[in-house]
Protein backbone atom coordinates (compact mmCIF):
# COMPACT_ATOMS: atom_id res chain seq x y z
CA UNK A 1 0.00 0.00 0.00
CA UNK A 2 2.93 2.32 0.94
CA UNK A 3 4.50 1.40 -2.47
CA UNK A 4 1.20 2.25 -4.48
CA UNK A 5 0.67 5.44 -2.41
CA UNK A 6 4.21 6.59 -3.30
CA UNK A 7 4.72 5.63 -7.11
CA UNK A 8 1.31 7.42 -7.69
CA UNK A 9 2.55 10.52 -6.06
CA UNK A 10 5.31 10.13 -8.13
CA UNK A 11 3.42 9.40 -11.42
CA UNK A 12 1.54 12.75 -10.46
CA UNK A 13 4.65 14.08 -10.51
CA UNK A 14 6.03 13.44 -13.41
CA UNK A 15 2.85 13.92 -15.25
CA UNK A 16 2.70 17.72 -13.56
CA UNK A 17 6.37 18.47 -14.73
CA UNK A 18 6.10 17.22 -18.66
CA UNK A 19 2.44 18.49 -18.64
CA UNK A 20 3.73 22.13 -18.35
CA UNK A 21 6.83 22.00 -19.96
CA UNK A 22 6.84 24.99 -22.48
CA UNK A 23 7.77 24.22 -26.50
CA UNK A 24 8.08 24.89 -29.51
CA UNK A 25 5.16 23.96 -30.61
CA UNK A 26 3.59 25.94 -28.29
CA UNK A 27 5.30 29.13 -29.23
CA UNK A 28 4.36 28.37 -32.70
CA UNK A 29 0.72 28.10 -31.83
CA UNK A 30 0.88 31.47 -29.72
CA UNK A 31 3.06 33.15 -32.29
CA UNK A 32 0.40 32.06 -35.44
CA UNK A 33 -2.28 33.31 -32.92
CA UNK A 34 -0.90 36.61 -32.54
CA UNK A 35 -0.57 37.36 -36.52
CA UNK A 36 -3.83 35.87 -36.94
CA UNK A 37 -5.21 38.74 -34.37
CA UNK A 38 -3.24 41.21 -36.06
CA UNK A 39 -4.28 41.04 -39.97
CA UNK A 40 -8.03 40.61 -38.61
CA UNK A 41 -7.55 44.01 -37.16
CA UNK A 42 -5.14 45.35 -39.44
CA UNK A 43 -5.29 49.54 -39.90
CA UNK A 44 -7.31 49.77 -37.09
CA UNK A 45 -4.96 51.37 -34.26
CA UNK A 46 -6.81 50.79 -31.07
CA UNK A 47 -4.40 53.75 -29.04
CA UNK A 48 -5.86 56.97 -27.58
CA UNK A 49 -3.21 58.27 -29.97
CA UNK A 50 -5.05 57.13 -32.97
CA UNK A 51 -8.30 58.67 -31.70
CA UNK A 52 -6.85 61.94 -30.93
CA UNK A 53 -5.59 61.64 -34.88
CA UNK A 54 -9.29 60.58 -36.35
CA UNK A 55 -10.64 63.97 -34.51
CA UNK A 56 -8.56 65.79 -36.86
CA UNK A 57 -10.52 66.73 -39.56
CA UNK A 58 -9.10 66.57 -42.83
CA UNK A 59 -10.35 68.99 -46.19
CA UNK A 60 -9.34 71.38 -48.62
CA UNK A 61 -9.18 74.87 -48.58
CA UNK A 62 -10.20 76.62 -52.02
CA UNK A 63 -8.07 79.88 -52.53
CA UNK A 64 -8.34 81.47 -56.37
CA UNK A 65 -8.90 77.79 -57.36
CA UNK A 66 -6.21 76.30 -56.07
CA UNK A 67 -6.63 73.74 -53.47
CA UNK A 68 -4.60 73.44 -50.77
CA UNK A 69 -4.68 70.86 -47.58
CA UNK A 70 -6.47 71.72 -44.55
CA UNK A 71 -6.52 70.05 -41.12
CA UNK A 72 -8.41 71.28 -38.58
CA UNK A 73 -7.45 69.76 -34.85
CA UNK A 74 -7.18 70.74 -31.19
CA UNK A 75 -3.77 72.71 -30.36
CA UNK A 76 -1.97 73.42 -27.45
CA UNK A 77 0.93 76.23 -26.86
CA UNK A 78 4.28 74.90 -26.23
CA UNK A 79 6.44 76.79 -23.42
CA UNK A 80 9.39 78.91 -25.32
CA UNK A 81 7.81 77.89 -29.02
CA UNK A 82 6.70 81.69 -29.86
CA UNK A 83 2.22 81.37 -29.58
CA UNK A 84 -0.22 81.78 -27.59
CA UNK A 85 -4.12 81.91 -28.01
CA UNK A 86 -3.81 85.38 -28.67
CA UNK A 87 -1.45 85.07 -31.22
CA UNK A 88 -2.26 82.29 -32.84
CA UNK A 89 -4.94 83.18 -36.96
CA UNK A 90 -6.89 81.05 -38.16
CA UNK A 91 -4.82 79.86 -40.97
CA UNK A 92 -1.59 78.10 -40.20
CA UNK A 93 1.35 76.97 -42.64
CA UNK A 94 2.69 73.90 -40.83
CA UNK A 95 6.33 73.72 -42.13
CA UNK A 96 6.98 70.24 -39.46
CA UNK A 97 6.03 68.12 -37.38
CA UNK A 98 8.22 66.67 -34.30
CA UNK A 99 7.87 63.92 -31.41
CA UNK A 100 10.41 65.66 -29.50
CA UNK A 101 9.90 69.42 -28.49
CA UNK A 102 13.42 69.48 -29.25
CA UNK A 103 13.58 68.74 -32.70
CA UNK A 104 10.69 71.71 -32.91
CA UNK A 105 12.56 74.25 -31.50
CA UNK A 106 15.47 73.56 -33.75
CA UNK A 107 13.73 73.55 -36.66
CA UNK A 108 11.54 76.73 -35.78
CA UNK A 109 15.18 78.76 -35.24
CA UNK A 110 16.07 77.88 -38.68
CA UNK A 111 13.09 79.16 -40.04
CA UNK A 112 13.58 82.46 -38.15
CA UNK A 113 17.35 83.01 -39.35
CA UNK A 114 15.60 82.34 -43.25
CA UNK A 115 12.91 85.52 -42.28
CA UNK A 116 9.85 83.33 -41.32
CA UNK A 117 7.96 84.36 -38.18
CA UNK A 118 7.96 80.51 -37.01
CA UNK A 119 6.10 79.31 -34.14
CA UNK A 120 5.29 76.05 -32.66
CA UNK A 121 1.97 74.76 -31.57
CA UNK A 122 1.49 71.37 -30.01
CA UNK A 123 -1.52 68.44 -30.24
CA UNK A 124 -2.71 66.26 -27.78
CA UNK A 125 -1.11 62.97 -29.01
CA UNK A 126 1.74 65.34 -28.88
CA UNK A 127 3.30 66.22 -32.18
CA UNK A 128 4.92 69.36 -32.08
CA UNK A 129 4.29 71.11 -35.27
CA UNK A 130 6.59 73.98 -36.72
CA UNK A 131 4.16 76.99 -38.14
CA UNK A 132 6.06 79.31 -41.15
CA UNK A 133 3.85 81.52 -40.66
CA UNK A 134 0.27 82.25 -39.10
CA UNK A 135 -1.96 83.59 -41.25
CA UNK A 136 -5.31 85.76 -40.61
CA UNK A 137 -7.02 85.29 -44.61
CA UNK A 138 -6.98 82.65 -46.73
CA UNK A 139 -4.92 84.23 -49.18
CA UNK A 140 -2.43 85.36 -47.46
CA UNK A 141 -1.41 81.63 -46.63
CA UNK A 142 -1.81 80.31 -50.07
CA UNK A 143 0.93 82.86 -50.75
CA UNK A 144 2.57 81.59 -47.80
CA UNK A 145 2.03 78.06 -49.18
CA UNK A 146 3.81 79.01 -52.37
CA UNK A 147 6.60 80.40 -50.78
CA UNK A 148 7.52 77.42 -48.81
CA UNK A 149 6.80 75.30 -51.43
CA UNK A 150 9.83 76.98 -53.16
CA UNK A 151 12.30 77.49 -50.69
CA UNK A 152 14.93 75.07 -51.29
CA UNK A 153 16.27 75.61 -47.81
CA UNK A 154 13.58 73.41 -46.33
CA UNK A 155 13.05 69.72 -47.09
CA UNK A 156 9.34 68.67 -46.87
CA UNK A 157 7.93 65.03 -46.55
CA UNK A 158 4.23 64.27 -47.08
CA UNK A 159 1.86 65.11 -45.45
CA UNK A 160 3.63 68.59 -45.40
CA UNK A 161 3.14 71.27 -45.46
CA UNK A 162 -0.22 71.88 -44.88
CA UNK A 163 -2.77 74.72 -43.32
CA UNK A 164 -3.57 74.29 -39.79
CA UNK A 165 -6.72 75.52 -38.50
CA UNK A 166 -7.17 75.43 -34.68
CA UNK A 167 -10.40 74.27 -33.95
CA UNK A 168 -11.34 76.95 -31.56
CA UNK A 169 -11.18 79.43 -34.88
CA UNK A 170 -13.14 76.94 -37.08
CA UNK A 171 -16.23 78.11 -35.98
Amino acid sequence: MKKTAIFTALLAVVAIMTGCKTNESNYRAAYEAAVSHHEENSGVDSTIYARIRNQARMSDLVVDGDSLPLRTEYIGYTDGGGASRETIKRYNVVVGQFKQVFNAKAMRDRLVEHGYEAVIVNTREPLYYVVAATCADPQEAASVMKRVKGDKSLVLKSPLPFILQPAHLAR
